[in-house]
């Protein structure tokens, strides 16, 4: 490669992945900040999960737009895989959404309209999107539209992120039968129903967006999962004007159109319901740009903590680790003697179906676990206020109450031992990881070194 990476800190973890913010440095000495997507190492004893998880990083180096976080490059280390990304300094839509929540308000209308339009530039982009060699669309669908996939800069800059669901003929994996794929709350009608999907379920995906900035309120969000599908299935939309009579009926047609339960009836390109989102903003004369969102990010992020990066003479263990383990990333394409990554050129997939039909019959909502989160967001965990209604998100949220069962949560597991470390000193390192408190790590390092 021709950066070196040195961590700074980590940002976020998930099922299968973790993010760490790091400073990339060229061989003449420039520096910035990217977010480098490290693949669990206990997942690599699965083959097949590594072929999707790097055809996810082959599909997304194909991604050039504004509004969708830049892949630089895809690498490995002897021990797992990475992906580098742009670093979006500032939080993710959930965020953003909980804070609103726990004021009471709700995202104002003019923004959400320019939010979502930028949303959907980006979607239009990648539905759109062609082999440069042979000039055939690639088909690309996102599949988990949801308010942790889409980073807000603080200078009011929208991306989408995460493509790891999408499902493009780049991609060899296909849908096992028995799993949907995405976040339940998010799936289009034909998508719970185990049809096939297209770049329609995605625009249904923004409709749900646009409900819920608008009301402040989940749209599809039942006691059980299989509630909630079957609430998905039904798409049974309560009046948007009657909860924020600051949304007209014109803004509510728009949106209802993007909701209609039957793909046919819905806007067939992202491109269409953009055109109406911004015809609306025209028709009354109102002008929003990035400055007008990062305005209303302003008070957000005075609250957030600053990272602090560790000293030089701190004991940071687990950073060092990672540290040695960035040292020793390689790009793909300079690995010539490494396994088969199983996935192919563009050119070379012939007429793979990206609409493959999602069977449900017994899902696995184990599948569904939150993805990792995108890199670049900064997300706060505010407590409700009492007496309102917590805009309740799925998954991870363990500071909102729900009375959906808990899904079981991934264990993360430390790196392969790198040769020359002592064996002790990776029994002593498994023992802190264990006990995951500041006192095993305070008796390891300074009390094991005094």
């Amino acid at each position: 490669m021709s950066e070196r990476y040195r961590p700074l800190f980590k940002l976020d973890s998930g099922g299968m992945a973790e993010v760490y913010v790091a400073e990339a440095e060229s061989m003449a000495g420039f520096k910035k900040k990217v977010a480098i997507k490290r693949i669990l190492p206990s997942l690599l004893k699965d083959d097949r999960f590594v072929r999707m998880f790097l055809d996810e990083a082959r599909l997304s180096l194909h991604l050039t737009h504004a509004n969708i976080v830049s892949v630089f490059d895809i690498g490995k280390s002897s021990s797992t895989y990475f992906i580098v990304m742009e670093y979006v300094e500032g939080i993710n839509l959930k965020g953003i959404l909980q804070d609103l929540t726990r004021k009471g308000a709700t995202f104002p209308v003019h923004l959400t309209v320019w939010v979502l339009n930028e949303v959907l530039k980006g979607l239009d982009y990648a539905h759109n999107l062609r082999d440069p060699e042979t000039g055939r669309k690639i088909g690309i669908v996102h599949r988990d539209i949801s308010p942790p996939n889409i980073l807000v800069s603080w200078n009011g800059e929208v991306k989408l992120t995460d493509f790891g669901l999408a499902k493009a003929s780049t991609q060899l994996e296909s849908t096992d039968p028995g799993v949907v794929k995405g976040k339940f709350s998010y799936l289009s009608p034909e998508a719970a129903s185990g049809l096939e999907v297209d770049a329609r379920a995605d625009i249904f995906a923004v409709g749900i967006l646009a409900y819920e900035m608008l009301t402040g309120r989940r749209l599809f969000l039942g006691e059980s999962d299989y509630q909630t599908v079957q609430m998905v299935r039904a798409a049974e939309i309560p009046s948007i004007g009657e909860q924020n009579p600051e949304v007209t009926p014109e803004l509510e047609r728009i949106i209802r159109r993007a909701l209609a339960r039957d793909p046919d009836t819905r806007y067939q390109h992202a491109s269409e319901f953009a055109d109406d989102m911004l015809a609306f903003l025209f028709s009354r004369s109102l002008k929003v740009s990035a400055r007008d969102l990062s305005d209303l990010l302003d008070p957000l992020r005075k609250r957030q903590k600053p990272r602090q990066e560790p000293k030089p003479d701190e004991s940071n263990l687990i950073l060092k680790l990672i540290e040695d383990e960035f040292a020793d990333i390689r790009s793909l394409d300079e690995d010539e003697d490494g396994p088969p990554t199983g996935s192919q050129p563009l050119a070379s997939l012939g007429d793979y179906d990206p609409s493959s039909p999602l069977s449900l019959g017994d899902f696995d909502a184990g599948d569904l676990s939150p993805a990792p989160s995108g890199p670049g967001e900064a997300e706060l965990t505010p407590v409700p206020a009492p007496g309102s209604a917590p805009m309740r998100m799925d998954g991870d949220d363990e500071d909102v109450p729900t009375k959906r069962p808990p899904m079981a949560s991934a264990s993360m597991k430390s790196p392969a031992p790198r040769q020359g470390m002592g064996a002790g000193l990776w029994v002593m390192l498994l023992l802190v990881l264990a006990a995951g408190g500041g006192g095993a790590y305070y008796w390891f390092v300074v009390l094991g070194n005094g």
